[in-house]
């Protein structure tokens, strides 16, 4: 009796922990502005996914480091694949123009 209700209550604790956890490649999904790596949660220096689940308008990606000059530049067109962004430091922001939809992966 006492073995199977500890088993019970392990197997029910391991499971409510499984429901809770996040998964680590968690997509954001932003629409048009300005955004620091701070505020996206994003992982410094790792290379990122990001494309255009809009199915109506194209998307302007731009990045700027931290004496606000551009160091990347994209155009994403309607319901675009993904395309890789390179590893940004923290100090980066990532400007958003366009109606879209962005998802960063």
């Amino acid at each position: 009796m006492k073995k199977s209700t500890a088993i019970f209550l392990t197997v029910l604790f391991l499971s409510v922990g499984m429901i809770k956890m996040s998964p680590l490649a968690q997509a954001n999904n932003l629409k048009e502005g300005f955004y620091k790596m701070n505020d996206l949660n994003l992982e410094p220096n790792k290379e990122y996914d990001i494309q255009n689940l809009s199915p109506s308008s194209a998307v302007y990606i731009l990045v700027f480091d931290k004496n606000n000059v551009v160091q990347q530049s994209l155009r994403l067109q309607v319901k675009s694949g993904k395309y890789k962004l390179s590893p940004l430091p923290e100090n980066y922001t990532i400007a958003i123009v366009g109606d879209g939809d962005v998802s960063i992966s």
